[in-house]
């Protein structure tokens, strides 16, 4: 029977509900985990200012961000993967070129930078201007872009990866080695387990590698078909707690 040595949950679709709140059978099952001695990692798109709160709440240990090129244990970055300067100088430099500048975050090593400003953002961010060199390199960046077309243009011509998320109009940039996934592997290697015996949650395309290649993928019954096809196993949606229900059979 599969015994998990690491536990990772995806946020928004999975371990969260369509209201980007926890339930408390959900909040209860992973403080089981915690209490079992199974670490417990979040996976998530989100930049810090957004996962911390629910890292807490779930018990997590440590934090992947921003598609996996940040790891935080606790409130310490353990691990970066960025995209060279020259490479995010690039991006910014098309993006002005091809008029794109309508949404532009970028979340660094140093700081999340925006622009232009934006009043409905309550978070702490630093306001850039596209005209000028961006400063550090940029573990992603995400852009309001009208056409995946000229998405794969932009990311071609920089040689990097780009993701575009289901229900959403931005599209993600980031380094062809960064992923969820690369992100799970470092944390094998710290913690002296192997990608076996991991156990993981997802529901959307950049779930994917980690479902497929870790020791057990699960895939939410609200998941894109494609994950779904991809998985060990299938749970309840994330508005009906799936990622509890499986942990507490799992686990009992």
């Amino acid at each position: 029977m599969f015994f998990p040595k690491l536990i990772v949950t995806d946020l928004d679709g999975t371990a969260l509900k369509n209201d980007k709140t926890i339930s408390d059978r959900t909040i209860q099952a992973f403080s089981r985990c915690e209490q079992m001695g199974i670490p417990v990692a979040i996976a998530t798109a989100r930049y810090i200012y957004g996962a911390r709160p629910y890292a807490e709440a779930l018990h997590a240990r440590y934090q992947i961000l921003t598609d996996g090129t940040l790891i935080y244990e606790h409130e310490k970055c353990i691990y970066s993967n960025c995209m060279d300067l020259h490479t995010t100088r690039a991006l910014v430099r098309l993006l002005c070129e091809h008029k794109l500048t309508t949404h532009i975050a970028i979340p660094t090593e140093h700081g999340l930078y925006r622009y232009p400003k934006d009043p409905s953002v309550t978070h702490d961010y630093i306001l850039f201007s596209p005209e000028e060199p961006f400063p550090y390199p940029a573990n992603k960046m995400v852009v309001e872009i009208p056409t995946e077309g000229i998405a794969k243009e932009i990311a071609e011509k920089c040689d990097c990866a780009q993701l575009r998320y289901r229900g959403e109009d931005h599209y993600t940039f980031f380094d062809h080695s960064a992923s969820k996934l690369s992100a799970i592997r470092f944390l094998t290697q710290k913690l002296h387990i192997t990608l076996e015996d991991v156990l993981v949650f997802g529901d959307d395309l950049n779930d994917m590698e980690m479902i497929t290649h870790c020791g057990c993928g699960v895939a939410m019954k609200n998941a894109l078909p494609q994950v779904q096809a991809a998985a060990n196993a299938t749970t309840l949606s994330n508005e009906e707690d799936g990622v509890a229900v499986y942990l507490n059979t799992l686990l009992s």
